[in-house]
């Protein structure tokens, strides 16, 4: 297929594909066996994404064997690491009904769990007790005694093995211990716990992450924060109601998924069986819709398209804005993600900024701008503009230090800029007004 860099759409080839060349940046992706492999793939095809991806995984593991049989461990640690990375996205559009799609799973897993030992520093696989199951992540601890520690959470569809590429990593860098986990209705919690379906109330799983991090003796228990990515925007943020979490990230925000799924579905919500004929028809042509609703039914535990909407329905923070009081709290947007999330309804942009203007809190705001290659959905193209900011934030907000950021005045008027565009009138109007209460950095 024909690659275009500039289509960010969540959901189709060309972001599914920025998604994972962004990887490179931590040793997980190489150029030219993305692209080459990319040449292979016919547009929105899924069986031929799956199968193309699979055989680039396939010869990339191989090669790392290969190399670690020479005792090259250096370039073995890395094929391995891109081998996880390409049976992640050669089981991205799979159906849960598919054989490939756990297969491809495992593989992506074990290649990863294949590199642990070969890690230049220490990543432990650790199985977190929630409830009747056992949630899978990691734990990266920095080396140094005594510091804070960064839980961090996928989204709808994301893996743990990626989140570390995303974050994990560079926190070692930054001098931080991090918690990598995934909860209900992500890929190894429901691969290792049959059923365990996404659940609003993720307060609870990840309360079950800090009762886990109480048990070790090697970090600052007072100096926990936690980030989310995409609709971890939302499981992060409900997470953060736990008292002891002292800082939250939401990249990006996602205030009411019920909202946002009835708007995305326009007028058709009043009419079941229209919906149900009406999507299916749909997602024959569109690719995003047909993946989404795909996953869905095996991360929402659904049957048809009026049920997905039923199953946001509870998935809002609404309501809970005095748990967070005082909980200084990072709000991370793309120019291009704010411009998606006004395509269902702007409606859901304006929800947005009264969200943020309802918390009693220190907030912050940073925009990643186009210039930056990180304007996409989660900064996918721009991971280590993303980092930087984040880190430099948490050193801030949790052990007192100044903000190192590079960003002027003009990224504000820009953020109006582009509520107003999106958003109409209210969305400027209400851009401008948490311009006093906000600090953009």
């Amino acid at each position: 297929m024909k690659v275009n860099f500039s289509d960010k759409t969540v959901g189709r080839f060309n972001y599914e594909l920025t998604r994972g060349v962004s990887l490179q940046t931590a040793g997980a992706a190489e150029f030219g066996e993305c692209m080459e492999t990319m040449e292979r793939i016919q547009n929105n095809d899924f069986n031929s994404w799956t199968q193309e991806w699979g055989k680039t995984a396939d010869f990339v593991a191989d090669y790392a064997r290969q190399r670690l049989e020479s005792g090259d461990t250096n370039a073995a640690r890395k094929a391995f690491m891109r081998a996880s990375n390409y049976y992640r996205m050669a089981c991205f559009y799979t159906a849960h009904t598919d054989a490939r799609h756990r297969s491809l799973w495992e593989k992506s897993r074990e290649t990863f769990h294949s590199m642990l030992p070969l890690s230049e520093h220490p990543i432990e696989f650790v199985s977190i007790t929630f409830e009747d199951a056992l949630l899978p992540g990691y734990f990266i601890p920095c080396g140094q005694a005594n510091r804070p520690t960064l839980i961090a959470i996928g989204g709808f569809d994301s893996t743990a093995e990626e989140v570390y590429f995303w974050i994990g990593q560079a926190a070692r860098v930054y001098g931080w211990n991090c918690l990598i986990f995934e909860g209900p209705g992500q890929w190894g919690a429901l691969m290792d716990n049959p059923g365990l379906v996404f659940c609003p109330d993720y307060e609870k799983p990840v309360g079950a992450a800090v009762d886990y991090l109480m048990t070790r003796a090697d970090l600052d228990k007072e100096k926990i924060a936690i980030i989310g990515y995409s609709m971890g925007g939302y499981l992060c943020v409900r997470g953060a109601i736990d008292p002891r979490i002292k800082a939250c990230i939401p990249n990006t925000i996602v205030v009411d998924c019920g909202a946002a799924a009835r708007a995305g579905m326009k007028n058709m919500v009043k009419h079941q069986a229209f919906m149900d004929k009406t999507f299916n028809l749909l997602a024959k042509i569109n690719t995003p819709a047909r993946w989404s609703f795909q996953h869905s039914s095996w991360a929402l535990g659904i049957n048809s398209v009026h049920e997905w909407i039923e199953a946001y329905e509870k998935f809002t923070l609404l309501g809970f804005e005095d748990l967070l009081k005082e909980k200084p709290m990072l709000f991370l947007f793309g120019e291009d993600d704010i411009k998606d999330a006004a395509a269902p309804s702007k409606e859901i942009v304006a929800g947005i900024l009264d969200y943020i203007h309802s918390l009693d809190c220190p907030r912050y705001i940073r925009l990643f701008t186009k210039q930056e290659g990180g304007s996409s959905h989660c900064q996918m193209g721009g991971l280590v503009y993303a980092q930087a900011v984040i880190f430099s934030w948490l050193e801030h907000a949790l052990c007192g230090k100044p903000m190192n950021t590079h960003i002027g005045p003009q990224i504000s008027n820009q953020f109006v800029t582009l509520f107003e565009k999106y958003g109409g009138s209210p969305g400027e109007e209400k851009a401008k007004d948490l311009l006093s209460e906000v600090t953009f950095i």
